[in-house]
């Protein structure tokens, strides 16, 4: 039950979790593991379950899920043996051996809300602003709820209402580009590129464009595979992008659109063009998607992570470019830090030394990304690298990439 504000129990602190997403979910779920009590506040009804796609992975996302209890198996991850440049026949031009994994949104999620099961998860909860007291934040909400507690955490992603209202002046940058994604189950992959594609990352690179597939663990723990393509196209924002997203009734949802909504023949011209364009392994994923998802490339950094009693973590601080491939690991190391830092129990110093640990490591990352996504913004023309260092910098480039099995 929701404790009104008024009065804070002063045997256990208490936690505010506005985002219940990954961020959201990985820094409750290790708050509760030191002993806070945490409530979490997510602005849309009913499940998350069917969004998100594939997600580059590193060892300290393992690590973490592993504090937080989760089973981490096989089923969990999926290898990539090499990154593959394929010309647009279908030969390959470049091969570079890497060592590193790949998992799945809806797996992670799957997990870390079973995890949560217990805990309180109130949807429909919109934010609309906090508080700060001398000793406590209260969270106000869009249905009149008023709720304190010891410390409140935006965790509520690049559209983050907390870090709205902290530092109204950052908002996101459109990278002038988009990010068509699709998921195809392993038995709908041709027989002829399947081994393949369910062990490479094979990349495509038409003028000024990218697209690759890549491996990715089932949404559960039977164990398959799927392939994921993920394919960055230029695109106006004010006339590209808002047609894209307009759906069919002529409404336009702004810079993203719901996959649903995506009208037919946007979806028929995606695939003739990939059919055009791309590698016939590639065109074929995208002609297999049943649902192609279109998101829009934004990047941003924040000057402050922490504010009073109010803190930010995942994107809500810092979102990097998909380029860099790791941004659920970002969100695992933020939440390790804040709560590695909590368990201390100075309050204060805690959120500064959380600040100052974290705070870098976001700034590196979205320039990382920019760099390697440089070469497919609208100015970016001749700026691609040689293709051999592009396939052994993207992703997390299997650095401290390996999950271990222990």
């Amino acid at each position: 039950m929701l404790r009104p504000a008024g009065g804070i129990e002063m045997s256990r602190p208490r936690a505010l979790v506005i985002g219940g997403s990954l961020s959201g979910l990985l820094t409750a779920n290790l708050l509760r593991a030191i002993g806070w009590h945490v409530d979490i506040f997510e602005r849309a009804r009913g499940s998350l379950a069917g969004r998100g796609a594939g997600l580059g992975a590193q060892s300290d996302l393992f690590m973490v899920l592993r504090q937080i209890g989760i089973h981490v198996d096989r089923t969990m991850w999926t290898e990539v043996r090499s990154h593959v440049c394929l010309a647009r026949s279908g030969e390959p031009v470049c091969q570079v051996p890497v060592r590193e994994v790949t998992t799945a949104w809806d797996r992670l999620y799957g997990a870390l809300r079973e995890k949560f099961s217990n805990g309180p998860y109130q949807g429909g909860m919109a934010l609309i602003r906090c508080e700060q007291k001398e000793r406590s934040v209260v969270a106000l909400f869009e249905n009149g709820a008023r709720i304190e507690a010891d410390l409140l955490i935006g965790a509520d992603g690049i559209r983050s209402a907390v870090r709205r209202q902290c530092l109204p002046e950052i908002e996101p940058r459109y990278a002038g580009y988009v990010a068509w994604r699709g998921i195809v189950e392993e038995n709908r992959i041709s027989p002829r590129w399947r081994a393949s594609a369910l062990q490479d990352m094979a990349f495509c690179l038409p003028d000024g464009e990218l697209a690759f597939s890549i491996p990715i663990a089932d949404r559960d723990v039977v164990g398959g595979r799927r392939c994921m393509f993920v394919w960055f196209r230029p695109a106006d924002f004010d006339s590209t992008l808002r047609g894209w997203c307009t759906d069919a009734t002529g409404y336009c949802h702004g810079d993203s659109i719901p996959p649903p909504l995506i009208r037919k023949e946007v979806i028929a011209e995606l695939k003739l063009t990939a059919r055009t364009l791309l590698a016939p392994q590639l065109a074929e994923l995208v002609a297999s998607a049943e649902q192609p998802i279109l998101s829009a490339i934004f990047d941003l950094e924040t000057t402050r992570m922490t504010f009073g009693r109010v803190v930010l973590v995942g994107d809500a601080a810092f979102v990097a470019r998909p380029h860099v491939g790791t941004s659920v690991t970002k969100a695992a190391q933020d939440a390790w830090a804040l709560t590695d830092e909590l368990a201390k129990g100075d309050m204060s110093g805690a959120l500064a030394a959380y600040e100052r640990r974290r705070q870098q490591a976001g700034r590196e990352l979205v320039a990382r990304g920019r760099r390697l996504g440089k070469h497919l913004e609208p100015a970016g023309a001749g700026t691609r690298p040689p293709i051999e260092t592009l396939l052994r910098e993207y992703g997390p480039g299997g650095i401290g990439a390996w999950p271990s099995t222990v």
